[in-house]
């Protein structure tokens, strides 16, 4: 049995995630929290198995990692009824409405609110409930996916910009607060720039920097069929990774990534099963 305060990170062979073991979320220090800190900076991804927390301890520790964030979904259904911070990621009904957001389909890779000005550093996902299968989550290094892109094609990338559509989400339903597009040319709408290979506000590490889709990006300066046929070979290039952790949920679970290194996604499952998480999200810098 580890003594109190004996952290300790179990690296997985996919090299993106590391098991925290010897963690008390009932009693720890700021020296604690720097060494989950320095495991998070360092690995990307982190899992702890099998906590019992309360929605007030997940919120009192994601603080110490930044400022919170609310995303979308949290002012609409997938709000949480006493913790605004919390984001109920769930497909349970409740008087016949959504009492969380995303319900039971795939969720394709993406980096979480890519479309800010300021996307998120991180996030820290906890299993309420979950269902016998299905509804896994996978993670990958976009550090990887820039070093591992060959010469010719690292060069191609460096120093571009890339933009993003923030009008429409990934399913084609308008965001809250925006209106159709008078345009056909999605490069004329409401969007945000970042560069496509950023540098890590903490590490100073480059990765690739895609988003959440193809769909609705365009690689500044590039005529649109030349820009879609290079997103289409990074794209390809960063989800064929065979180095990508596949996260099995238990109630307990709790994830915590990078949102500024590493993109994740989501498998469906049987809409008569129930999936509950609750996700909080802290604030992170301007993408360089």
């Amino acid at each position: 049995m580890l003594m109190k305060n004996k952290l300790r990170a179990v690296q997985h062979d996919s090299n993106v995630c590391a098991d925290i073991e010897g963690f008390d979320f009932d009693d720890y220090s700021a020296d604690d929290i720097a060494q989950v800190r320095s495991y998070w900076l360092q690995y990307g991804v982190l899992r702890f198995k099998g906590i019992t927390m309360t929605d007030e301890q997940q919120v009192a520790f994601s603080r110490h990692f930044g400022e919170f964030v609310i995303h979308p979904k949290q002012l609409q259904e997938g709000g949480h009824p006493t913790h605004k911070e919390i984001l109920v990621i769930s497909n349970a009904m409740t008087d016949g409405k959504p009492s969380g957001a995303m319900g039971n389909s795939e969720a394709t890779w993406h980096t979480d609110t890519w479309f800010y000005e300021r996307p998120p550093a991180g996030a820290i996902l906890r299993a309420v409930a979950v269902p016998p299968s299905g509804g896994d989550t996978y993670f990958l290094s976009t550090y990887l996916a820039y070093d591992t892109l060959p010469d010719a094609l690292k060069k191609s990338v460096d120093g571009r910009q890339i933009f993003f559509q923030n009008v429409y989400d990934k399913t084609g339903k308008l965001r809250l607060g925006k209106s159709v597009p008078s345009s056909r040319d999605f490069r004329e709408w409401s969007g945000i720039v970042h560069p496509l290979v950023r540098a890590h506000g903490e590490t100073g590490r480059k990765s690739l920097y895609l988003g959440g889709t193809a769909e609705g990006a365009w690689i500044v300066g590039m005529p649109l069929d030349e820009s879609e046929a290079l997103l289409a070979e990074l794209w390809d290039h960063t989800t064929n990774s065979k180095q990508v952790f596949v996260q099995q949920w238990n109630v307990g679970d709790i994830m915590m990534w990078d949102n500024r290194c590493t993109m994740h996604r989501r498998d469906g499952f049987d809409p008569a099963t129930i999936r509950i998480m609750h996700r909080t999200t802290t604030s992170g810098e301007r993408p360089v």
